[in-house]
């Protein structure tokens, strides 16, 4: 329970970081690379074969890091560095959904719907 409670801490430490807007020049990709590593150790807590496995907390983080990555992409307001680093690392935890969801009918379904969200962003953000 106390790794649980350590790795829930430093995910959102590593969160509110990521989303404070004023984010000293130079170490954007310390401060994304922290959320990410922090939000897939959160989500791997959850995995099958673990003291408390639960696929909804499990999906739950992984798509919570997708999603804030894919808004920070999105977000003007942001440095375009920021907003670069942010899409050079969107693949963690799209590969990380994708081995989530598996080879079923559905898994392809949702997985598909992610690479569509990917797709809009790129289109709307200029990257």
């Amino acid at each position: 329970m106390k790794q649980a409670a350590s790795c829930y801490q430093a995910f959102f430490s590593a969160e509110d970081r990521f989303l404070n807007p004023h984010i000293v020049p130079g170490f954007e990709p310390d401060v994304i690379v922290d959320f990410i590593q922090s939000g897939l150790t959160l989500a791997g807590c959850y995995q099958s074969g673990t003291q408390m496995p639960n696929p909804l907390l499990q999906e739950l983080f992984l798509r919570r890091v997708f999603f804030n990555l894919l808004q920070a992409i999105n977000h003007r307001g942001h440095s375009r560095i920021f907003r670069r680093v942010c899409w050079d690392y969107l693949h963690c935890p799209l590969l990380a959904l994708k081995k989530f969801y598996g080879n079923s009918e559905d898994g392809r379904r949702r997985f598909q719907r992610l690479q569509r969200e990917i797709r809009q962003v790129q289109h709307s953000s200029g990257f």
